[in-house]
Formats: C-alpha cells, sequence, structure tokens
C-alpha cells in the first residue's frame, strides 16, 4: 500500500505527522518513485523524457527539504514532481507550440479543460483566465467543481 492509499483509506500510520528520522533519497525513491512517474507522466507524456524528469526529481537538492516538510513526504514528493515536470516541459516547447498555447480558446471551458491548463500545461490561474477570456474566480470555481466531481483525480 502506498502513501496516498493510506491517506485515502486512514489505514498505516498518520501521514500528516512529520516522520521519525529522515529519509535517505534512495528510500524516499522506493517509497513515492512510483507516484511521482505517473504525475510526471501527466505532464509529459514521453517515457523516456518522464524517466529523465524523474531523475532530476529524486537528485535534486530540494529533496532533502522533504525531511523538514510540515506534512508528509507525498505532498513534498507530489509538489518536487510537478514543478520539475512543468519546468521540463516549458523548455521542451517550440515557439510553435507556445504560440499554440497563446492562441484564444474556442468553444466553453469546462472545469476538465481548465483543471488540464493549469495542472499539465502549467498555467497560473491568472494564465488560465486570460487565455479563456473568463474571471480568475471563475477558474478557482471550476477547480473546485473538478475536485468536486472527480474526487479522487
Amino acid at each position: 500500500m502506498n502513501e496516498l492509499e493510506r491517506i485515502s483509506n486512514a489505514a498505516g500510520p498518520q501521514p500528516i505527522l512529520k516522520p521519525e528520522r529522515n529519509l535517505s533519497s534512495l528510500e524516499v525513491y522506493d517509497q513515492f518513485g512510483a507516484m511521482a512517474y505517473g504525475i510526471v507522466l501527466q505532464i509529459i507524456p514521453q517515457p523516456h523524457l518522464a524517466q529523465e524528469v524523474l531523475v532530476s526529481v529524486f537528485a535534486s537538492p530540494l529533496l532533502q527539504s522533504c525531511n523538514s516538510y510540515p506534512f508528509s513526504y507525498a505532498a513534498c514528493i507530489i509538489k518536487l514532481a510537478r514543478a520539475k515536470a512543468v519546468e521540463a516541459k516549458k523548455k521542451l516547447t517550440s515557439l510553435t507550440a507556445l504560440e499554440e498555447d497563446n492562441a484564444p480558446f474556442s468553444g466553453a471551458p469546462t472545469p476538465q479543460v481548465i483543471f488540464d491548463l493549469a495542472f499539465r500545461r502549467g498555467l497560473t490561474p491568472d494564465e488560465v483566465a486570460v487565455k479563456l477570456n473568463i474571471t480568475k474566480s471563475e477558474v478557482l470555481r471550476s477547480f473546485h467543481d473538478f475536485f468536486k466531481t472527480n474526487g479522487n483525480a
């Protein structure tokens, strides 16, 4: 059972408590590598590139800051994996793709579309609002609606 399953089932040790000792990079990778890889794959769907980003996550000096993170390692790893994947995706994006991203959006912005723009493409709520020509509060409300309808997404 991984960290997220323990959180969902409220089984095992309390995930919100700080660990009793600092974990090594290898121990963190063993426990959270698959979860981090899944997050990276959602943002960068090419397995070979996602693996490179995964290596950068667990080789990062920021990983040691997870030892002092006030919540679970899982939350810290999720945050770090997403940040590294978004950073890598921005580096890989060509000028053509950037022009497409800045093109006006046509159609009704659904909570799924808004979540994808923010999470997978790494846009801020302000950038999503501008791209979709809606208010920031509508973007934030869509996040709420997305999580409400997709409880364990």
